[in-house]
């Protein structure tokens, strides 16, 4: 796990080192573990390898600050590594193979990589090194481009072709680490984060004024490969990209499957029993760490289904490293005084059944209040909820406890319906005409009383109009979404029917696929950026490709089945965790007190509306003073995300106006 940066004068001009060197010290919190600098002049083919003051002993190479003129390159490339696998010299990076042909800077980890590597010995293939980058250029080597087929990871990497001339870029299938760049006709700069784009003095920061209107309405991006910054790009999941001085290419080299079928009225328990095969086998490898590991635990479903595969493997599994995992596995759970947001009693449950040992914090909002600079810094973006800071706490507490990995749950809601969209269920089976199965599911629905059965049938009822019936009806909430202006609201609600247009809620399948698409990059975003706020490489094993293609293609009966969300994974992990935990009915999706830190920041956000704010284009900021000066409290008169995110925004503005 590392920050990556990258400049590319595609005219040949050269590299002005002070900003690689910028890039560098803006990632040190990715990687404070090594520091490395790769430079080429590509039309010369010269080569020049560096390390830098963070290096640990051993690297033996020149040191950047040695570096007394600047070199005629004009492509360099920079890593800030924190070491997972093999924490010997001979895992630094960028790495380049022996023939000095391939280098390649690298964020993420290759799962499979031992599997990759026992292939490619047996193709001729040596290495110098015990971890998973070296097995990356081989497999380059081995099978070019195409070679991303073959990875079980997450990975944002750039690799230089010095045969072919050609930058290869690629991020992983869901976009679980980040890829940011900017393309000129003479400039191809990238990073891990945008502020290292902007804070190298490449280019100025800059709004991106309809991403900006998105956010504010509460909606997903409505561009995949939109950021907050008009400047800079990012690369979606499941795409790749080659970069040479005549060509700049970017193609999608792998789509989540859609099945569209509704399944048998009463599915049975062959995929449960492959969906536990498949998510143990993901937790396995990746518990492939030559680092502390440590595991998210909420005391939801998800979390609570890894913490129960962490500790039947470590009770079964030789090769599970013991001495990362300690005696007992290390859990992290934030919890709080406000009953109805605190899950510690089910994580209890949990604890005792497994034996971890068991950590809490308990994020307030005085503690939000104090770090949120450093918060909304580091996310880069305003964060969506105040769920992020939770996560951000947990984080902080894994760090404290000597833990550099953690494993999360992140990706089951997408894949399993966890957001409980029974309207979409309800209206795939009216579409179909299975009356009897519809019957039997409203009447479980009601029975388990995740959802209010009247707002899903009237939901489930409005599905069925024609599309134009349907857009006048999406039409009608923009008067909800007060404090926006009117003509935000509009635009926002625009685009997002633009994005999830009538046919995605034509059945179950496809519109978790959207969902994947659209509102799980910004919750992997999140949880990038608050990991490696502290350090800490956070896996997913719920988005293991061989886990995630296999629920994609089971038909919809097996995401939501008598009025429960995720029936497959519920059924099989029955017989790992008890009925409470199973069969829980209060899907409560990582919550804070959110509210009550809304009245609580009030007097902050009172002063922060007063002041100029810089939101005064796309909020009736009069109506949003009226409002916080009003005797009742924020949430009588408009909803505690509303106010969080227009508050989180107004500080980032200010965040990247002091940076202009």
């Amino acid at each position: 796990m590392c920050g990556i940066a990258g400049i590319y004068h595609l005219d040949g001009a050269p590299i002005n080192l002070a900003q690689l060197q910028r890039m560098a010290g803006l990632l040190r919190h990715r990687g404070p573990d090594d520091e490395g600098f790769a430079l080429f002049n590509t039309q010369t083919g010269a080569a020049l390898h560096l390390k830098g003051p963070d290096s640990p002993p051993g690297v033996d190479l020149p040191d950047m600050r040695t570096v007394s003129e600047q070199p005629l390159v004009n492509l360099g490339l920079v890593e800030r590594r924190l070491a997972i696998l093999d924490l010997s010299p001979a895992g630094h990076t960028p790495m380049t193979t022996a023939d000095g042909a391939l280098t390649l800077c690298f964020n993420g980890e290759i799962y499979n990589y031992i599997e990759l590597r026992a292939e490619l010995v047996t193709l001729g293939h040596a290495f110098r090194s015990s971890g998973d980058t070296e097995v990356l250029l081989a497999a380059y080597r081995q099978w070019g481009e195409a070679c991303v087929q073959r990875f079980n990871g997450m990975w944002a990497f750039a690799l230089w072709d010095a045969q072919r001339r050609v930058l290869f870029c690629s991020r992983d299938r869901f976009g679980v680490k980040p890829f940011y760049y900017v393309k000129t006709p003479t400039l191809f700069a990238f990073a891990s984060e945008p502020k290292a784009l902007w804070a190298s003095g490449l280019i100025p920061p800059q709004v991106d004024e309809i991403i900006l209107e998105d956010f504010l309405a509460g909606y997903e991006a409505s561009r995949l490969d939109g950021t907050m910054f008009a400047n800079i790009r990012q690369l979606p999941g499941g795409h790749s990209l080659s970069i040479s001085e005549g060509a700049f290419v970017i193609k999608r080299y792998w789509s989540l499957p859609v099945n569209p079928d509704i399944g048998p009225a009463q599915p049975d328990d062959g995929p449960a029993q492959r969906v536990l095969e498949l998510l143990t086998d993901a937790v396995r490898l990746r518990l492939r760490s030559d680092v502390p590991v440590g595991t998210c635990l909420s005391g939801g479903l998800d979390s609570s289904a890894i913490v129960a595969l962490v500790n039947v493997l470590m009770q079964t599994e030789h090769g599970i490293p013991r001495e990362q995992l300690g005696a007992r596995q290390k859990t992290f759970t934030a919890a709080y005084e406000d009953h109805v947001s605190d899950e510690r009693r089910f994580a209890q449950i949990v604890v005792e059944q497994t034996g971890a040992e068991w950590h809490c914090t308990f994020p307030t909002a005085e503690g939000l209040r104090a770090d949120l600079e450093r918060f909304v810094w580091h996310h880069d973006e305003p964060p969506i909820t105040t769920s992020m800071y939770a996560q951000w706490c947990v984080m902080r507490l894994a760090r404290e406890h000597g833990v550099t990995v953690l494993l999360d749950g992140q990706g089951s809601d997408e894949l399993l319906a966890g957001y409980l969209p029974f309207d979409v269920w309800v209206s795939q089976l009216l579409r179909a005409g299975r009356w009897r199965q519809l019957w039997r599911e409203t009447l479980a629905i009601r029975r388990v009383g995740s959802r209010s059965l009247a707002g899903v049938l009237a939901r489930a009822v409005a599905y069925q109009l024609p599309s134009a019936a349907q857009r006048w009806v999406q039409q009608r909430w923009s008067g909800r979404m007060t404090g926006l202006r009117a003509g935000v609201a509009e635009r926002a609600m625009r685009r997002r029917r633009h994005a999830f247009p009538p046919e995605t809620y034509a059945h179950l399948p496809s519109h978790l696929a959207h969902l994947t698409l659209y509102n799980l990059p910004r919750l992997l975003r999140a949880e990038d950026r608050n990991s490696m706020a502290f350090s800490i490489e956070a896996r997913t094993p719920f988005l293991d490709v061989r886990l995630a293609e296999y629920i994609s293609q089971l038909p919809a009966v097996y995401r939501i089945h008598a009025g429960w969300s995720k029936y497959v994974l519920r059924r099989a992990i029955r017989n790992l965790l008890p009925s409470a935990i199973v069969w829980r009915r209060d899907k409560k999706g990582f919550v804070t007190p959110e509210q009550a830190w809304m009245r609580a920041l009030r007097p902050f956000w009172r002063e922060l509306f007063h002041d100029r704010p810089r939101l005064s284009d796309w909020l009736d900021v009069g109506l949003v003073r009226k409002m916080l000066a009003a005797e009742s409290t924020p949430d009588a008169s408009i909803m505690g995300a509303n106010l969080w995110r227009w508050g989180a925004a107004e500080v980032w503005l200010r965040q990247i106006e002091r940076c202009a």
